[in-house]
């Protein structure tokens, strides 16, 4: 089938990551230095998902999605937040459910896909038939939860914070602590635990990586990264609405150390990071510092403009020069404009137009 041979494209960037299985074929794509590669690929189209969410949910959340007609680029940031998919995975999975659709359409059950091989499609194909899929959410170990408790229960006691290098006790204590209703000072207490629990979860990920610059996308180091950065910037926004102006920048510079170490080959991520950490920044009275933060994303940003100077972006290329662009205005803002600021705001404004046209 020609949609097939198109979803197995659109899978190979993702598919080509996984060492050890048999290979069945290969194709050329552009890299991400905007240059041809020959990449092959799996017959393996399954994805890695964030804790405590699941296939069926994935399935069920794309399936309203296009219901309500929902705009892609939120379908997007569901998909690569929510569930911590990659990009390249994100597409990779509204393809499938699509194709699961397709084939229980056709009406013949030899199209059923593989439950292993194919598992979004599987299930979406089963759903589209009325047929019953479990749900494969995993919920936290027993000592998990008691782990997540006992740490809170020290951060009621006023004890100095411990922190944990679990990566789902982190996140608990980070849910618990956010949606605390108990007093303000025992909160903050349970938040101060949150954050530095975050932050040793973050770190021992950051250590398993030894040399690797950041995580292969859709490792389970992606995946943690992902909810471990969510998790910060929900505590930091408690902080920030206390207020607390150190809390919320030292928050933001743990979201900022979260991103760049584990997340760090997603220009869309780390637009965002830099970007809100020059915000606060800027916000809380030292603005020569935001500009310089802001300044740091021109330097890193503006060779994406030189990749797209032929080929339209799209989807978080599309995110990152915006991030660019907000760069351009907040250095604008602090220093004054310039014939190079300009012609850079320009510049980005034209590439960032044609992905409306192309």
């Amino acid at each position: 089938m020609a949609k097939e041979g198109l979803i197995r494209q659109r899978a190979g960037e993702k598919a080509a990551r996984r060492v050890g299985e048999q290979l069945t074929g290969s194709f050329v794509v552009r890299g991400r230095d905007g240059h041809p590669h020959a990449v092959e690929w799996t017959d393996d189209l399954s994805v890695r998902l964030a804790r405590g969410t699941s296939v069926r949910a994935l399935v069920a959340y794309l399936r309203a999605a296009d219901e309500e007609e929902t705009r892609r680029r939120d379908v997007l940031a569901v998909l690569t937040e929510r569930f911590a998919l990659p990009f390249d995975d994100a597409r990779l999975a509204m393809d499938r459910v699509e194709g699961g659709i397709v084939r229980a359409a056709s009406g013949n059950p030899a199209n059923e896909p593989d439950p292993v091989k194919d598992p979004l499609a599987w299930t979406s194909y089963r759903l589209e038939l009325g047929l019953p899929v479990g749900d494969d959410a995993p919920g936290l170990l027993p000592e998990q939860q008691a782990s997540a408790q006992a740490l809170l229960e020290r951060a009621r006691r006023g004890q100095p914070t411990h922190g944990t290098e679990d990566v789902a006790v982190a996140l608990e204590v980070a849910r618990l602590a956010v949606a605390s209703q108990e007093p303000d000072r025992t909160r903050f207490h349970l938040l101060l635990e949150a954050a530095t629990s975050l932050s040793v979860a973050a770190e021992a990920c950051i250590a398993r990586l030894g040399r690797q610059p950041c995580a292969l996308e859709g490792s389970q180091e992606w995946v943690d990264g992902v909810a471990l950065a969510a998790a910060a910037r929900q505590v930091t926004a408690t902080f920030a609405a206390q207020p607390d102006a150190e809390l919320e920048e030292r928050g933001l510079a743990l979201v900022g150390r979260i991103v760049t170490r584990l997340l760090g080959q997603c220009h869309a991520f780390v637009g965002r990071a830099m970007i809100d950490s020059a915000r606060c920044i800027q916000r809380n009275g030292d603005p020569d510092r935001a500009a310089t933060r802001a300044e740091a994303v021109l330097a890193d940003f503006a060779a994406l403009l030189d990749r797209f100077e032929v080929d339209a972006p799209f989807d978080e290329h599309i995110i990152a020069l915006e991030y660019l662009l907000d760069a351009v205005e907040l250095i604008t803002e602090v220093r004054g404009n310039s014939t190079e600021l300009d012609a850079l705001r320009n510049r980005t404004k034209h590439v960032l137009d044609r992905s409306l046209t192309d």
